[in-house]
Parts: structure tokens; C-alpha cells; sequence
């Protein structure tokens, strides 16, 4: 059945074993995608393109595969079992490779140490040289001569092209908060950027550079769209968004009462997954919703037409054929144990290269499902690790009916941007990362003690069953071992007048120390009885602002959200110029 006219509401659900989720009070087990928004699909396929086109984790090379793990760091060549051919160090939390097959060499990016190292792979793994970039490279893709590799910078919110022969920058284009994956389209004439923490998708034309926000849909009135960490292109004309919808507001049409003890008001999980198909060129679009969570990774295979989508939450990986044709139907959804897939690539003989970041290992799915071997050991302890699985692994132990983990709603430790209705109160979702030593108590209330008060009672508002002691544990551990986010590069002027600022202006009353909290509840404006002051670590990467959210920006911080709450008189003080200092000051810490 293809899809060419639908009506911008039409809902339509396909009969062929694959993915969605239903909503309902006596909820429903996975079952067939369903799909909605205006028709975009063509009669034929889109031609095949280079996979390079698109970053990954993995990337075909020979017979066998290139892997960079964030785990360790490590960059990987291995043959078509999965074994170690040759091994490369990186860095840790290296973010995503590009391979020219023609050169053989393989640009990735070293998130931890600002740069992209470029590899060349004739005769096993070699570090050729590397490039300085902005803060916090991740996001890879090559342009279709192979002449210049974009890269997307979260902490400095950029997309760069270098130029692959000299490694100098052909220009900076300006990117919101959270950028992740790039891909470019097959005619080389504009690439799209994926965001974690708000539906934008911008589309930067590659001749300017232009850049336009495109934005992907939600199908509900409340729902927001989130949690996009790769995109690619199927032909010149269209493109594929794995994304996360979340309904953080009052319960469904229909639902006369609300369930307080939940996150988002409702009886049915908050939490939904999609694909949304884009015609770039119009901003039509249709959505499917896939019962993989967490879709980390997706691969086109442009000689068949067919997409693959991995799950890390379900540890699984649908084939959906007919992708460019938006004629969509599943070939299979297939789950491995114990994966974690993060990373797809298509080899020429059709089989698809999985990487698995909970093993540090490949599987290949091809007329039967191989694992390859662990490729290194990893780099947290055994107790940290099975906490990193714990927090990106879907169960019921968690949430009700298996259907969220802790990862949906903090993403790498982050946060969402949502601001959800928990018992009651708007309570956005605050960040994890560098901020669970030395900040108790916890909720925004301050009502946890410690970490394991404060998981045990998140588990129990999301429905689940219940973690034993020794998984608590094992999540704690992992959450007190996360690095604090990475700072955007700051202008040191403007920081150091704006730290003199956030002293004299009393703000170290309670947010002082090494964690800048003073652990304590206070009485502000709002409706909770009394707040915990929050650490301000990380500041940059936590908007929305207050135990509401109610402060989209750090200047509205600075200026009239901090008088509604009590906090401050800042906007009747401060210049524009001072207000520019204090976020400078803000963002460093």
C-alpha cells in the first residue's frame, strides 16, 4: 500500500509483523507500525549511495568491519567473524567515523579531545594526522566527491566542513543546543543535522552555507518531539528522523481522572518511538511509530531499498522495506541479547554489521544471527558497567509494561528538555552528568536522601516493579562515575566578569562550592512547598531552567523568571551587557 495523499490526521495502521505501540488503558503488546501526516512517497526507489554519506559507529571494510567504541575509545578493523585485525586508539567517548572505501581512510571523531583524527587503513590501523576542531566533535559525514567531511560540535553547538586534503575549515555554521547526527544528501547539495533535546532538524545548503530549521512533527497536541541521535538520506529527495515523542502533559482525550503517581498524567506509557520520512525540499512529512526504543542507529541499503533502524532499549533491529517509497513494509525485527546496538552498516552482500556497545563486539545478520567476539575490555568496573546496561535497557522492573528505561528521558545523562506532570507539578527532567557526588538530597523537592532513595522512588512512579538492591546499586555507581558535560569554548573576559557578577549579586548564598548548591530546600515561588537548590554544574546543557522549566533560557533566568520565583530582582538590576557576562559565567561552569 503506498502512501501518496494521506490527510494531515489520517491514521493508518498496515497488517504486516512489525512495530508500534497502541495506547490504551488495558495496554496492548507491540504490534504493526501505524502511520500519519501528509503523503510524501514516489513510485520507484531512490538510486543506492555511499554509506559514507552518513556517520556510524561501524562501517564496512573489506569483508569484514571498522568499529569505534565510546567505551574504551578504541577504533577497530576486523575481519568477517568479528575478530581484531588491528586496533587504534581514539580516545574515550570518541563519537562517530566516516570511511572512504576509495582511500581507505577513516575520519572519527575524538569527542574528549577536540578533534578529528584521520586513519588510514591499507595495512592494518594508522593515525595519519589530526585535525583541531571546536568543543566536543561527534557527528561525521563525507560529501559525495570525498572532498570535505562535515562534523557536528555539541558543546559548541557547530557544524564545520573541513577540507579532507588539507584539514582546514571551509566554513562554521551556528547550531542549536545538542546537535548529534549529520547526513548529506547524494547530490552533495545540503545535509540535515539531528538534535537530542528539541524537534528541530535544520537543513544547511551546502553552497552558502545556508542553514534552515525544518522541525519534525508530533502527531498530538502536548507531545514533544525528542531524543533524535542519527538521521540519513534515502536518495536526494527524502530523508529518515529516528525519534522519541513524549506526552509530559494532562492524560489522554477521554481519561477523566489523572494518575499522579506517574510521569505525564497518564495510565499508558508517556513515551512513544518513530521515524518521521522528510521531503526537505517541502518539509512534507509522514511518521511511523516502531516499537524499537531508543533508536540509536539507522543504515539504508539503497540497492534494496531497505532501511534498518537499531534499538538499544530492546536490544533489537527492524528491517523496513520499501524505505524511499515510503511503501513501507517489515521484513523482520530481530532481537540480540545483550547488544546494545549502537552502530548499523549494509555490506555489499546484503548482510547488516550491528555494534554492539554493551559487548564491545559485532554481530552480523545475515541467513542466521553471528556474534563476533568482545573486542577490548571495557573501561568502567563490573559494577559501573552493569549499571550502563541497566540504564539504557527497556524492562518491566523500570517501568510499566517494559516500555521505558532511564535513558528516555536522559539521554548520555542529560536530560530531555521536558518539563513533565508528576503528581501534580510541572518537574523538568533535571541532568545527571557530573552532578550525583556531593548534591543530595535529591528530586526537586528534595525529599531523596541519597541516589538509591531517589532511583527507588523514580522506578516506582514509572510503574515498574521494583529494582533489588544490588541493581540500584549497580545504576548509582554508574551515575556517580559520569563525567560532567563538556563546557562550550567561553570568552575568558566575559567569564571572569561574570563570576564577579554571580558573587556580588548574592547568588553564592546557595549556590557555592565545588557542586554550587548548598544541598538545602527553600522556599520560592511556585508549587512545591519548598525546592532543593540545584547544582549548576553543567548549566549550558540543562535548559529549560527552574524545578518547573519555566525559564527557557538562561537570560530569562537572568531576567523576569527569577522575579516570578522569588529568586532574584536581577532584571531590574542588571545591563545587557552584565546579563551577557553572567550566561558566559553560567555556561563555563
Amino acid at each position: 500500500m503506498r502512501l501518496r495523499s494521506l490527510a494531515p490526521v489520517l491514521v493508518m495502521t498496515l497488517a504486516i509483523g512489525g512495530l508500534a505501540s497502541a495506547r490504551h488503558r488495558e495496554f496492548e503488546p507491540p504490534a504493526p507500525f501505524t502511520l500519519f501526516g501528509p503523503g510524501i512517497g514516489g513510485a520507484t526507489a531512490a538510486p543506492a549511495a555511499p554509506a559514507f554519506l552518513t556517520g556510524s559507529r561501524i562501517a564496512v571494510i573489506g569483508d569484514g568491519a571498522l568499529a569505534i567504541d565510546a567505551d574504551s575509545g578504541a577504533l577497530f578493523a576486523t575481519d568477517a567473524t568479528g575478530k581484531s585485525t588491528s586496533q587504534l586508539a581514539i580516545g574515550h567517548d570518541a563519537g562517530l567515523l566516516a570511511f572512504d572505501p576509495v582511500a581507505k581512510v577513516a575520519y572519527v571523531a575524538d569527542r574528549a579531545g577536540d578533534r578529528i583524527v584521520v586513519v588510514t587503513t591499507a595495512a592494518g590501523l594508522a593515525t595519519r594526522t589530526s585535525w583541531k576542531t571546536p568543543a566536543e566533535p561527534y557527528g561525521v559525514a563525507l560529501t559525495p566527491d570525498r572532498k570535505t567531511l562535515l562534523v557536528t560540535m555539541i558543546a559548541d553547538r557547530k557544524l564545520v566542513a573541513f577540507d579532507v586534503a588539507t584539514g582546514r575549515q571551509r566554513f562554521a555554521t551556528r547550531l542549536g543546543q545538542e546537535p548529534r547526527g549529520v547526513a548529506i544528501s547524494p547530490d552533495g547539495t545540503r545535509a540535515l543535522v539531528s538534535y537530542l533535546s528539541s524537534a528541530m532538524l535544520d537543513e544547511v545548503t551546502l553552497a552558502g552555507p545556508t542553514l534552515r530549521h525544518l522541525g519534525v512533527a508530533s502527531r498530538f497536541e502536548g507531545e514533544l518531539v525528542r531524543g533524535s541521535f542519527a538521521t540519513t538520506f534515502l536518495g536526494d529527495k527524502l530523508a529518515v528522523v529516528p525519534f522519541q515523542a513524549s506526552r509530559p502533559g494532562t492524560p489522554q482525550t477521554g481519561e477523566s481522572e489523572e494518575n499522579s503517581g506517574s510521569y505525564g498524567g497518564s495510565f499508558d506509557p508517556p513515551i512513544s518511538h518513530h521515524l518521521a520520512f522528510i521531503a526537505p525540499a517541502t518539509g512534507r512529512q509522514i511518521a511511523a511509530e516502531i516499537a524499537v526504543q531508543q533508536p540509536r542507529a539507522v543504515a539504508w541499503d539503497g540497492a534494496s531499498d531497505v532501511l534498518y533502524v537499531a534499538g538499544m532499549g530492546t536490544d533489537s533491529i527492524v528491517q523496513i522495506k520499501r524505505a524511499s517509497q515510503v511503501d513501507l513494509a517489515v521484513g523482520f525485527h530481530k532481537r540480540i541479547a545483550g547488544c546494545g546496538p549502537d552502530g548499523l552498516a549494509v555490506a555489499a552482500s546484503g548482510d547488516v554489521l550491528v555494534w554492539c556497545s554493551f559487548t564491545r563486539s559485532i554481530a552480523r545478520l545475515s541467513k542466521r544471527l553471528t556474534r563476533g567476539p568482545e573486542l577490548v575490555a571495557t573501561a568502567m568496573t563490573p559494577t559501573q558497567h552493569a549499571g550502563m546496561v541497566r540504564f539504557h535497557t527497556s524492562s518491566e522492573h523500570v517501568s510499566n509494561f517494559g516500555q521505558m528505561a532511564c535513558a528516555n528521558c536522559h539521554f548520555e545523562g542529560r536530560a530531555d528538555g521536558v518539563s513533565w506532570l508528576i503528581e501534580k507539578h510541572n518537574l523538568q527532567t533535571p541532568l545527571l552528568a557530573g552532578r550525583m557526588v556531593g548534591t543530595e538530597p535529591f528530586k526537586w523537592d528534595g525529599t531523596a536522601k541519597d541516589l538509591e532513595t531517589s532511583l527507588r522512588q523514580t522506578t516506582g512512579r514509572l510503574g515498574g516493579t521494583g529494582l533489588g538492591k544490588k541493581q540500584i546499586g549497580a545504576l548509582a555507581a554508574y551515575l556517580r562515575a559520569m563525567p560532567a558535560v563538556r563546557r562550550p569554548t567561553a570568552n575568558a573576559q566575559a567569564t571572569t566578569r561574570g563570576a564577579a557578577l554571580f558573587e556580588s549579586a548574592g547568588c553564592t548564598t546557595c549556590h557555592d562550592g565545588a557542586r554550587y548548591t548548598d544541598q538545602a530546600r527553600h522556599r520560592l515561588g511556585g508549587t512545591l512547598k519548598a525546592a532543593d537548590t540545584p547544582s549548576l554544574v553543567g548549566l549550558a546543557a540543562s535548559a529549560p531552567y527552574f524545578h518547573d522549566g519555566s525559564a527557557v533560557t538562561l537570560e530569562a533566568v537572568l531576567r523576569e523568571r527569577g522575579g516570578v520565583h522569588g529568586m532574584s530582582e536581577t532584571s531590574k538590576q542588571l545591563t545587557d551587557a552584565q546579563v551577557a557576562d553572567l550566561v558566559a559565567f553560567l555556561e563555563s561552569l
